[in-house]
């Protein structure tokens, strides 16, 4: 009996010693789980304040990266603005020179445009040939650019010897504008070249001059309005030299398709043979598109004999409808026949080229295209003219808009340009 209580009160002791035991080791462990809770809890803190350090710093070489790429562009765009300071003060040196010309030309466009007012042409002429070349130096001058620097719309050009003598639409030069040059260069203004109009002729409307020398005399076609009818016709005028004044002492137009609208742009030709020809375009009418014509002239160019003979009209898309300005040429046995096509008073005017068996065709279109058509110089060439030079080079003369103002009431401006043969063809390109 003693023995069992003694073993009882044994286990019970060492169960209370377990069970101590037991709450302490509980206890620790809850200590433990605390300790690793707080110690997660400042590792989470650590991997966030290193994220935000890392992201910091990320920023910080952006910006720097940044900032340095602002520091070079600022440093470019200083050496830029000093090199644009160092070509101003070039500049300067000049300013003065280039203010005088541009005085000159305004002065003397001013002093002309003042006497057109008060009726004094002759005047007017006076002026702007005195200050032709200043107003050239202003516009510039190069490859591609125009040679004069006034309207000079539906140009000739006719060489005489060493000189060249220039003839287009009535503007303030005159009826018939008239210049000259030497060297295809520089061009100074002549005066008018035919004072005084037929008297079957309307003032104030005289278009697109072609003139020859033939048999000693030179001779100036032109277009003009008839004062009864208020047709486009042809007339001729003859001189004794090619600075004229031609005289026009017409009772009636030498031609004149009424029937077909009227007739215009005239240009004589010798053929092979020295037979003088005239070519032109009629107007045409809502029934009739315009055409181009020959005619062969009687023995003093005065007059036109035989049937009349039609070359060609509108058939390609590109010439919008339209034929006008013809030049025919005479090269290499072969008979080129320039001519303009399309709105002339747009940039989709253009320079076309039919070749024709003789002066009375027939005649054939060789190209689907345009041969000179709108470029970065010039805009809605048209008016082409055909001349040789000294040393039997060949030139076109044609009238073309600047780029930068295109229509009416804007100039058309006199333009030059080589002209080669490829493969039977012509080639227009810029003068060497």
């Amino acid at each position: 009996m003693v023995v069992g209580l003694g073993a009882l009160s044994l286990g019970v002791v060492s169960d209370v010693h377990v069970r101590s035991q037991l709450r302490l080791a509980r206890s620790a462990l809850g200590a433990a789980r605390s300790h690793l809770a707080r110690t997660l809890t400042r590792l989470d803190a650590a991997q966030s304040t290193l994220a935000d350090t890392t992201s910091q710093r990320n920023a910080l070489q952006g910006e720097l990266t940044s900032t340095s790429a602002e520091l070079a562009a600022v440093q470019s765009t200083l050496s830029s603005t000093q090199a644009g300071l160092s070509n101003a003060e070039k500049s300067l040196a000049f300013q003065g020179v280039d203010i005088s010309v541009l005085n000159t030309c305004l002065t003397g466009v001013e002093r002309a445009l003042n006497q057109i007012a008060v009726g004094d042409n002759g005047g007017a002429v006076t002026s702007i040939s005195a200050v032709s070349t200043s107003c050239q130096a202003l516009q510039g001058q190069g490859k591609g650019r125009p040679v004069f620097p006034f309207d000079f719309p539906d140009p000739d050009v006719l060489r005489v010897g060493t000189a060249y003598y220039g003839y287009a639409t009535n503007s303030v030069g005159g009826n018939i504008q008239m210049i000259r040059s030497i060297d295809l260069v520089h061009w100074t203004v002549e005066g008018n070249a035919l004072p005084h109009l037929a008297a079957w002729a309307r003032a104030g409307g005289t278009w697109a001059p072609g003139v020859f020398e033939f048999n000693g005399r030179f001779l100036l076609y032109y277009a003009a309005v008839d004062a009864v009818s208020g047709d486009e016709c042809i007339s001729v005028a003859e001189s004794a030299g090619a600075q004229g004044p031609f005289v026009d002492n017409s009772s009636a137009p030498l031609v004149c398709q009424r029937a077909l609208g009227g007739s215009l742009d005239p240009s004589p030709v010798l053929d092979t043979t020295g037979t003088a020809y005239l070519v032109w375009k009629s107007q045409g009418t809502s029934s009739q598109p315009p055409a181009i014509w020959s005619q062969q002239l009687t023995a003093d160019g005065t007059g036109v004999t035989g049937d009349v003979h039609a070359l060609i009209g509108p058939s390609q898309p590109w010439e919008g409808g339209v034929v006008e300005g013809p030049f025919l040429l005479p090269w290499a046995g072969r008979y080129y026949l320039f001519y303009s096509a399309n709105d002339w008073d747009s940039a989709r005017y253009a320079v076309g080229v039919a070749v024709c068996q003789g002066p009375t065709g027939p005649c054939t279109k060789p190209l689907t295209h345009a041969l000179v058509v709108t470029d970065g110089s010039m805009a809605g060439p048209g008016g082409p003219a055909l001349f040789t030079d000294p040393g039997g080079g060949l030139w076109m003369a044609f009238h073309a808009w600047l780029p930068s103002a295109v229509g009416y009431p804007n100039n058309r401006f006199l333009f030059l340009r080589q002209v080669a043969f490829t493969d039977s063809l012509p080639v227009v390109q810029l003068p060497g």
